[in-house]
C-alpha cells in the first residue's frame, strides 16, 4: 500500500469524477477538495490489507477505484461477508460507533481509496456545515441500503419471503 499525492490522481480521474460518486454527491467543490487533500489516498494492490478486526476505528474510506473485501470472524475462519466497490464506503459505522473495527478489510484488485480520518470529519463540520450535512444525508443513504441488504440476507437465511411464511407475524 502506498499513499499516492492528490494532485497526480486529480490530473487522472479528473475533477468531475469524484462527484460521480454517491459519498461526494452534491457536495461543493471546495468540500471535495478540502476532503481529498486533507485525506490520504492510498493505492492498495491485490491482498493488501487495509485493516484487521480489533483495529481502531480513526477513519473510514471512500473506495475510488477497485474492491475491497471485508470478512468477519466465524468459527476461527475468515468468512467473506462482502465486496466494495466504487463510490461505496467503508469503515464509517465503526468511526461513528467509536468502537474496533469488527472486520478485515483486503483489497480484491488494485483499488484506490480515500481515507477520511476524525479530525478531517470534525474539520469538515467546522469549515464546510452545509456541505457536512450533505455528506451526512450520502452516508445515511448508504447505512440505509446496508441495513436493507442484511434484512434480505437475514430474511433468506431464515426462509422468510413473506408475512405468511413467518410464524412471528
Amino acid at each position: 500500500m502506498k499513499t499516492l499525492d492528490v494532485d497526480v490522481v486529480m490530473e487522472w480521474l479528473g475533477r468531475s469524477y469524484f462527484h460521480e460518486l454517491s459519498t461526494f454527491g452534491a457536495l461543493s467543490e471546495a468540500a471535495v477538495l478540502f476532503l481529498l487533500c486533507g485525506g490520504r489516498l492510498l493505492q492498495l494492490h491485490r491482498g493488501d490489507l487495509l485493516y484487521r478486526a480489533g483495529e481502531p476505528a480513526d477513519a473510514f474510506y471512500v473506495i475510488l477505484q477497485g474492491d475491497l473485501r471485508f470478512y468477519k470472524q466465524a468459527e476461527g475462519q475468515d468468512v467473506l461477508t462482502r465486496h466494495f466497490g466504487r463510490g461505496e464506503l467503508l469503515g464509517f459505522d465503526a468511526m461513528i460507533g467509536l468502537h474496533p473495527r469488527s472486520g478485515t478489510a483486503v483489497a480484491g484488485e488494485d483499488t484506490l481509496v480515500l481515507e477520511v480520518g476524525s479530525a478531517l470529519f470534525f474539520d469538515l463540520h467546522t469549515q464546510f456545515a452545509a456541505d457536512f450535512g450533505l455528506m451526512m444525508i450520502n452516508l445515511s443513504r448508504e447505512l440505509s441500503r446496508e441495513i436493507a441488504l442484511l434484512e434480505n440476507v437475514i430474511g433468506q437465511s431464515l426462509g422468510w419471503h413473506s408475512p405468511q411464511n413467518n410464524p412471528e407475524v
